[in-house]
């Protein structure tokens, strides 16, 4: 293991932050510690109403976010992760790998990972659906049920993703190991007892899924600038829980979650790592 350490340091270093991440979220969702966060996010917003002394102020679990607050972190996570979606798309047509359609499903997979993860953001501040969260509601036992269905598959989905890139295909352990991932997610994010933490749940779990896979796996997508990156995003996530109220939600809020993470992600695609790409870029 000490050898392991020393000859990846960056993914060690994730690996352990990713740690400390889950334990400080459980501790959260437990109500060990206090935050200020809302439905799980360190929600930014821009006041645009009438009433001048609650200019500078932001969404809260009464005010939520509209109307006042349209404009909020949750909105501009939507926007930075299309725009880091069609990154991923050009990437792939800038691919020079003369036989880059065999990478197609790992860009796929990429694009498919960040727009979804945008996609739950912009259903957070919608009100065009029957469920409309608006930042922060109380909901109901039954869209609760829904909700974690439709999570624990997602997870389920996104662990088979991350598993078979790290070990090199699908096998039949990448579906007990993704199993095993949902069944955790589900567990940590039941624990404040309303559903509020089932997204950021599964965000959180990532990390040390994503880290430990990095630490062991030899695959070129597990890079060491993908590692370094990793520590960032697990360093963002951490502030979020600790210090969203008194730092980060002055700088945007959970917006800096994604913008770190999906760079990572973008990271270790195969442009950035292919041979055949490398030695025609040469």
């Amino acid at each position: 293991m000490l050898s392991l350490i020393q000859q990846k340091p960056a993914w060690s270093l994730a690996s352990l932050l990713s740690i400390i991440y889950a334990v400080i979220f459980g501790l959260v969702t437990s109500g060990v510690l206090t935050d200020s966060l809302l439905f799980g996010f360190c929600v930014w917003g821009k006041y645009e109403g009438d009433d001048p002394s609650k200019v500078g102020t932001f969404p809260s679990q009464d005010s939520q976010c509209k109307p006042d607050f349209s404009v909020n972190s949750h909105l501009a996570a939507f926007v930075v992760d299309v725009i880091l979606t069609l990154v991923a798309a050009v990437l792939y047509v800038m691919d020079g790998n003369n036989n880059k359609k065999e990478n197609l499903p790992t860009y796929l997979a990429t694009g498919f990972i960040i727009l979804v993860h945008g996609l739950l953001h912009w259903f957070l501040t919608q009100d065009v659906l029957g469920i409309e969260i608006n930042c922060y509601t109380v909901v109901d036992d039954k869209t609760e049920e829904l909700g974690y269905l439709l999570f624990n598959i997602f997870s389920f989905v996104l662990s088979v993703i991350i598993v078979s890139f790290g070990f090199g295909g699908i096998r039949a352990i990448t579906f007990v190991i993704s199993f095993a991932f949902a069944l955790i997610v589900s567990q940590i994010a039941s624990g404040s007892g309303n559903g509020e933490y089932i997204l950021p749940a599964l965000f959180v779990v990532v990390h040390p899924l994503s880290c430990i896979t990095g630490l062991l796996s030899d695959q070129p997508a597990f890079s060491p600038l993908v590692g370094k990156l990793f520590v960032v995003c697990t360093a963002v996530g951490i502030l979020e829980l600790l210090s969203c109220e008194e730092f980060l939600r002055n700088i945007g809020g959970h917006v800096w979650y994604d913008i770190t993470l999906h760079i990572a992600v973008l990271a270790s695609l195969p442009y950035f790592w292919d041979p055949a790409i490398k030695n025609k870029t040469a």
